[in-house]
């Protein structure tokens, strides 16, 4: 058996969409996320884990659309023999995988399509595909192997949910093909959160229940990808790597002599664990990824209550976790209902005040099959339902204190002034303090800014030191 996995690009996946290229033009000379070393660019870790489910003897091909440069994407034809092709679709790479699928199908070939996206509209997906995998994919691979030997395919594969993830086989990281031309390995320890966000789509595809794997295992994924990539930076795609302390803590304790840079993703409850801080520091964590969301706890009060009630907070989490020499990246999203105007200088000036390590913006984005889009919907403030839209960049509903074109406006802005020459160097300058008190005045920067992907600025002309 011959099986295609195929990750479409999504509508904004690169600088060749029109929205994502605009901005990119108007900041040339000031965006930081223009140089390659500064885009997060991985494999899709779904496909890959899904193709870790199939027989090892059949034959497995992973193709991958996305890039950072044109002529580095997977080249697709849709001539090629397969006796199944597997697709999947978060909410902006919808559009393209329907095309994929409906072009693959006119030449007789079997297509499956599962992701976020399809498991909130398995209806839509099925009008483009043989078979739609509804939820996680790993309980109803063995069913789907079986049919597909015998030739009977059905139409709807529903996961019965709360996988057991210490049962599952690794992800299929070796094929991937140049693997250059990826900066970052995606893996994942843990699924599931009991928080429930109204705008998350997580709990639509995983539900509420955390699991994770065993610290054994990943520790045998981090091996494999140390012999795939020869500089890997693990980015651990989980939802939330510190709702289970103990097994953060001896996950950290395994990744200490593996000598492998990662990230995750953590809440901001991770600052009160000084004895989990000084781990990730000696792991060699160097960031962690949180979704403050907004400074504006009546902004969260409905989207995120528990959450509204870590705002003051903010501040303190950011300067505790970056005193021990791990970089925070402050994921925020703007066009809350309770945002005007204001939201954009108040998250310049915070970011700026705490020396944030990393920070990305986001409109507001009703995912479907999240609370969020539902209440929006009842209240006719959704004015689009092209899912090529649904990219975190555009407007694609009613804001309540703002125009559409001013919260345009403003997340343009916002990248802007934060990527500003002084302000990158102002943060260089920052870590450059951190480091000599960790480790000493003796410690060369341009090695620690290197641990943090930072170096290459420092032999920029436009980055010379702002006094």
């Amino acid at each position: 058996m011959k099986v295609g996995f195929i990750s479409p690009r999504g509508s904004e996946s690169n600088q060749g969409n029109s929205l994502l290229s605009n901005i990119y033009l108007k900041l040339h000379n000031i965006l930081n996320f223009v140089e390659i070393e500064d885009i997060e660019f991985m494999p899709n870790l779904g496909l890959l884990t899904v193709a870790g489910q199939f027989p090892s003897d059949w034959e497995l091909k992973y193709i991958d659309e996305d890039y950072i440069e044109p002529g580095t994407a997977d080249v697709l034809d849709f001539d090629e023999k397969f006796d199944l092709v597997c697709l999947t679709a978060v909410n902006s790479q919808a559009s393209r995988a329907y095309a994929i699928a409906d072009e693959f199908r006119k030449r007789g070939t079997r297509v499956a399509i599962g992701g976020m996206h399809v498991s909130a509209l398995p209806e839509e997906g099925a009008r483009h595909a043989d078979v739609v995998i509804v939820g996680e994919g790993e309980d109803v691979c063995p069913k789907l192997v079986e049919d597909l030997r015998r030739g009977q395919l059905q139409r709807i594969y529903r996961s019965h949910g709360n996988v057991d993830l210490t049962t599952v086989g690794a992800p299929r990281l070796d094929l991937v093909n140049r693997w250059e031309r990826f900066n970052k390995v995606p893996l994942q320890a843990t699924r599931g959160c009991p928080r429930g966000c109204k705008y998350c789509s997580i709990i639509t595809t995983y539900g509420k229940k955390y699991r994770h794997k065993s610290v054994e295992q990943i520790v045998a994924e981090v091996e494999m990808a140390k012999r795939l990539h020869s500089r890997p930076w693990i980015s651990f795609a989980d939802e939330n790597l510190y709702l289970d302390r103990k097994f953060t803590r001896a996950l950290a304790r395994a990744l200490k002599p593996l000598n492998v840079r990662w990230e995750c993703y953590c809440d901001s409850n991770v600052a009160e664990d000084e004895e989990l801080l000084e781990l990730l520091h000696e792991s060699n964590c160097v960031q962690i990824m949180i979704g403050f969301e907004s400074l504006n706890a009546d902004s969260l009060a409905t989207a995120a209550p528990w959450k509204s009630r870590k705002v003051d907070g903010y501040a303190e989490c950011v300067h505790k976790i970056q005193s021990h020499g791990i970089g925070v990246m402050g994921l925020f999203i703007v066009g809350l209902d309770s945002d005007d105007t204001s939201v954009f200088p108040k998250l310049r000036d915070f970011i700026d005040e705490t020396n944030m390590f990393d920070a990305d913006f986001a409109i507001l984005c009703p995912i479907v099959g999240t609370p969020l889009f539902d209440d929006l919907k009842a209240q006719g403030r959704i004015v689009s339902e092209n899912w090529d839209d649904y990219a975190w960049y555009h407007v694609n509903y009613k804001p309540m204190k703002m125009t559409a074109q001013e919260l345009q406006d403003g997340i343009l802005w916002l990248f802007q002034e934060y990527n500003s020459p002084p302000r990158v160097w102002k943060r260089i300058e920052f870590f450059r303090q951190v480091f000599e008190r960790l480790h000493g005045k003796h410690a060369a920067l341009e090695q620690k800014l290197e641990k943090l992907g930072l170096a290459h600025y420092l032999h920029r002309p436009d980055y010379q030191r702002v006094s």
